[in-house]
């Protein structure tokens, strides 16, 4: 039978937030005796990108072929380790090694996409003589924390118009002129985002409906063998709508829509850069095509305490300051200000999760998901 190892951490759902303290125990199990050169801890936090294209190349004597690229970056966030246990034979039975983590305050949020990842994994690693290691890993999810009330333009409502002509001359049929309107422009996961479309149709064509999207962008940056990015596009939340406006006629909707678990928006400098968007399509009759209107919603941890004003989980207290490391204070949980602490979800899981190019049989993780902090809708009032 086979060693098996469990990794036992100071937080249950293993999710930390920059600047705090990871620590906890890991327990190997041997059911023989191993001689080792050493067993060691290691806590390795960072963003990969990678990707494969196949490019055409102009060989000798003028002949075209092709040969695949491999585009390659790397960025090291942590990279913690100590030694546990020196040479010699480790025998058969139950070991407990311990270990006490500090997370750097510039650790960016985990997070999966298709061409890459930012990944933090602690390791027990077993290194054997003569025989391959046995390494034993355990993914985590560690959050940057965003506080949007640190911005005051995040409090600015958002608002985006378009006009289009419908037809041509000299059979010209007016114009639609479309208004977006959101109350804020960056939310949290979890909340309810509130929008209103205005759609002034001053044409002889009818508006059939209406169709939203909130999509997100990651754009993966390569850096081997040269500088080059690759963006990927999902769509998180969608709705439909058969709302009609008629010709000649104003008409205004709203809306509601519930923002699933999803990664902050991240820092230009990252190699893997997260950005989010709202989009509407309108549904034009007749041979005219379809219209779209956007706006870019910024994604924080940490709501605008006026989007939650009237939310049941805004308490009515003096905002206490972040949690910065200071002592013992690091192995404490983040403070959340004027908000009850959320619940953390999994992250909507990608068709295409990112496979590690440099991981063997043992250390592959696919299908790991992020957790991210939720705070419920403001549907229910106090």
């Amino acid at each position: 039978m086979p060693s098996t190892c469990k990794f036992n951490l100071n937080s249950p759902n293993a999710v930390f937030y920059s600047g705090q303290i990871v620590c906890g125990s890991i327990v190997l199990k041997t059911t023989s005796d191993k001689d080792v050169r050493n067993v060691r801890i290691r806590f390795v936090g960072e963003a990969k990108v990678s990707w494969d294209e196949t490019e055409r190349h102009r060989k000798s004597h003028g002949h075209q072929g092709s040969r695949t690229v491999h585009y390659r970056a790397n960025e090291i966030y942590i990279d913690n380790c100590s030694q546990v246990r020196g040479e010699g034979v480790l025998p058969k039975g139950t070991h407990t090694y311990n270990f006490n983590i500090p997370l750097p305050l510039s650790c960016p949020t985990s997070c999966e996409g298709k061409y890459g990842h930012i990944r933090y994994a602690l390791w027990l690693i077993v290194e054997r003589s003569f025989r391959f290691d046995n390494e034993f890993s355990k993914p985590l999810t560690v959050i940057r924390t965003v506080d949007l009330n640190l911005n005051p333009m995040y409090r600015v409502p958002l608002e985006s118009e378009k006009t289009s002509s419908i037809g041509c001359w000299p059979c010209a049929g007016g114009k639609i002129t479309y208004i977006l309107r959101v109350p804020f422009g960056a939310y949290a996961p979890g909340q309810t985002l509130h929008y209103t479309l205005l759609i002034q149709n001053q044409s002889m064509t009818d508006i059939s409906g209406y169709s939203l999207e909130f999509n997100e962008h990651i754009t993966f940056t390569a850096h081997t063998p040269r500088h080059k990015t690759r963006t990927k596009e999902t769509t998180l939340a969608t709705q439909e709508h058969s709302d009609q406006c008629l010709r000649l006629t104003n008409r205004q909707f709203e809306g509601d829509l519930v923002l699933p678990s999803l990664p902050p928006d991240t820092e230009d400098s990252c190699i893997i850069r997260v950005r989010h968007r709202l989009e509407f399509e309108i549904y034009v009759d007749g041979c005219h095509s379809n219209k779209t209107i956007t706006v870019p919603i910024f994604i924080g941890t940490v709501p605008i305490r006026e989007s939650m004003a009237n939310d049941s989980n805004f308490m009515a207290v003096a905002p206490t300051a972040p949690l910065l490391p200071s002592g013992d204070s690091t192995d404490m949980p983040p403070s959340y200000g004027d908000f009850k602490p959320p619940s953390f979800e999994e992250a909507i899981r990608s068709h295409s999760p990112f496979e590690d190019p440099d991981a063997n049989d043992h250390s592959n993780v696919i299908g790991f998901r992020p957790l991210y902090p939720m705070y419920p809708n403001a549907n229910e009032k106090q």
